[in-house]
């Protein structure tokens, strides 16, 4: 059965690009809705005014994680989670890890003052011109408040990163020799952590990039999301 399917956001977002690619993975063609405006959120999703929102023949759905729940209600096949309980529990606890905390490594380092100029060009490329000069002036101060708010935001950069690298070869240890997390498979944990990955390799944050250059197991388990994503 085919559906309609609208998936709103920007895939500069982590959260976004791992639905695209849950709905790559699934092989369900989609529309992306880019934002053309800051107030899109609060139109896409009114209560909680953020991205991604997943529309599905008209019915809509918040929040990455339980948009995978529902993906793998409506097209069960190619499962987003192992079928034995103790894998599936770890693979949720990594996508949980990764988008409450790995995610917060990716905003302290784009918003700092050598980066935030870069990051605002990126996020705010879909804008309108007159639209993306009122944001560039508003957002990143609002922005860099949630990262101090947070807790990693008021670190030096050089903190986060040695931090940040730490995580990173927590993640090669447990990937081992497996090709995705946990599994031989593809799961939400790897489509999470792609998700940041992805965030933290997308230009504005070079010094993060050299980190993954450095542990080629993480560039190849991307690599192989991508394939199995097929984009």
């Amino acid at each position: 059965m085919s559906h309609r399917v609208r998936l709103f956001g920007s895939r500069v977002s982590p959260f976004v690009e791992k639905v695209a690619r849950a709905l790559a993975l699934k092989q369900m063609a989609f529309e992306l809705v880019e934002p053309r405006s800051p107030l899109d959120f609060a139109r896409w999703n009114p209560q909680a005014r953020k991205i991604p929102v997943l529309e599905v023949d008209g019915e809509r759905f918040y929040d990455s994680t339980f948009i995978l729940r529902q993906l793998d209600l409506l097209v069960p096949s190619p499962p987003l989670r192992a079928s034995a309980a103790t894998t599936a529990a770890a693979q949720h606890l990594l996508e949980d890890w990764s988008d409450e905390a790995l995610y917060w490594y990716g905003m302290a380092l784009r918003w700092t003052a050598k980066n935030a100029p870069a990051t605002t060009a990126q996020i705010f490329a879909s804008l309108p011109v007159p639209m993306r000069r009122l944001a560039s002036l508003v957002a990143p101060r609002q922005i860099r408040a949630t990262t101090l708010a947070q807790g990693l935001g008021r670190l030096p950069p050089e903190v986060v990163l040695r931090e940040l690298a730490g995580h990173l070869d927590s993640l090669v240890l447990i990937l081992g020799a497996k090709p995705f997390f946990y599994a031989e498979q593809i799961s939400v944990a790897d489509l999470a952590v792609y998700g940041q990955f992805h965030m933290l390799r997308s230009g504005p944050t070079p010094d993060a990039d050299a980190l993954f250059r450095a542990r080629p197991a993480l560039l190849e388990h991307m690599r192989r999301v991508e394939a199995a994503t097929g984009r």
